[in-house]
């Protein structure tokens, strides 16, 4: 994959991701051509996956356009690490598989780590920015941006669902309860780290 880093964020709604990828990227940019990205994409597919969770399609169908996006997307993501690029992807397979599962049943878990493993590509650093749901939640209706994903307890499972791809795939945990400039600083540390393995 040349010398490309792949580099992605994932965590419950409120947890910062998108404010820290775009810090992460200002930070990078000097020295790295970076792309900035996210799921669901901007392609056709994606905006599939924004009509089914607008017009609250079945999680079963949710999950699958999820995956059918990453499946496009990682397509992309592919040659931009062969160019040598810095990708930064705000979401990637574990939003499906803690998202999903929460909805679907822990049982279905499986299922859905089998069905994305046909498309993805591993992640060279993957941080999981780790907060309380409740503070989460709160962060979300503040900026009056609630979805239907924005009930506590469904939030609760997916956290638990988050914290236990992270242990199985050594996802790097970040407090994202921390003030922004200390979230950022332990998420560059994380890179340092990777950058000189590679």
């Amino acid at each position: 994959m040349g010398e490309g880093l792949f580099i992605v964020l994932e965590g419950i709604d409120g947890s910062g991701k998108s404010s820290l990828a775009a810090s992460m990227a200002d930070r990078l940019s000097p020295r790295r051509e970076v792309i900035l990205t996210a799921e669901p994409s901007d392609g056709w597919v994606g905006d599939a996956v924004r009509r089914a969770s607008a017009e609250e399609g079945a999680p079963l169908l949710e999950a699958l356009l999820f995956v059918a996006d990453r499946a496009h997307h990682t397509e992309r993501v592919s040659r931009w690490l062969a160019e040598g690029k810095t990708v930064i992807c705000d979401r990637y397979y574990a939003s499906t598989l803690a998202y999903q599962s929460a909805a679907l049943g822990d049982g279905m878990m499986g299922w859905l780590r089998e069905l994305n493993d046909k498309v993805v590509i591993r992640p060279d650093l993957t941080l999981l920015l780790d907060i309380d749901p409740a503070v989460g939640m709160d962060r979300v209706n503040g900026r009056g941006a609630a979805s239907k994903f924005e009930e506590l307890e469904y939030l609760k499972r997916v956290r638990d669902a988050y914290l236990r791809v992270a242990e199985e795939d050594g996802f790097k945990l970040i407090d994202a309860s921390l003030p922004e400039e200390e979230a950022l600083a332990q998420a560059m540390k994380a890179v340092e780290g990777v950058t000189e393995m590679i």
